[in-house]
């Protein structure tokens, strides 16, 4: 089924929720039909003695693992992402965006996204080629999120089920698409 207006989903999730396994789990199954998926997806491992675990991306396109967050010591409650690692993959993922896929899977619309920078100018290019977008939306950004779409997404609870059903509906391989 194609749509006129690009499909945007924003799959909302609080703390105890799943969400990298669910984001990563619907790019493999997709991945095994043969439909093109492009994005990233959220990897935690703890990789130091701090309280806090390393916060990694993973690209959903070729398996590469990149660090995303900055150690700053114990006792620290600033925000351990790191803006400039972002950047740094933003850009790359703009040229494959260009290039069509079937779907842009983004690990999260969060505090960089909010202000302007993140992943935001990935979502915003995928809207304009038409791509659907699937991104996760922690609750304390839920404002930020439908300011940024203007209302115009779909909300889905952390649910494979209810993920796959609007995949099924929004996501075309770009041959069948260019077929009809």
């Amino acid at each position: 089924m194609t749509n006129t207006i690009p499909a945007i989903a924003a799959v909302r999730f609080s703390g105890g929720d799943p969400i990298d396994a669910l984001l990563a789990d619907a790019a493999a199954r997709l991945q095994s039909q043969n439909i093109v998926v492009e994005g990233f997806v959220q990897l935690e491992r703890d990789l130091s003695e701090n309280c806090c675990a390393a916060m990694h991306l993973e690209d959903i396109r070729n398996g590469a693992v990149w660090l995303i967050s900055q150690e700053l010591g114990q006792g620290s409650s600033g925000c351990r992402l790191d803006p400039n690692a972002l950047a740094d993959l933003c850009g790359p993922l703009l040229e494959r965006v260009r290039e069509k896929p079937d779907l842009l899977i983004l690990n999260r619309f969060g505090k960089g996204e909010m202000l302007g920078g993140g992943f935001r100018a990935a979502i915003e290019e995928a809207f304009m080629l038409g791509i659907p977008v699937l991104v996760a939306v922690r609750d304390e950004y839920a404002q930020a999120w439908q300011d940024f779409t203007e209302g115009c997404h779909t909300e889905l609870q952390p649910d494979p089920a209810r993920i796959d059903a609007w995949l099924a509906t929004h996501v075309v391989r770009k041959d069948a698409r260019n077929a009809a």
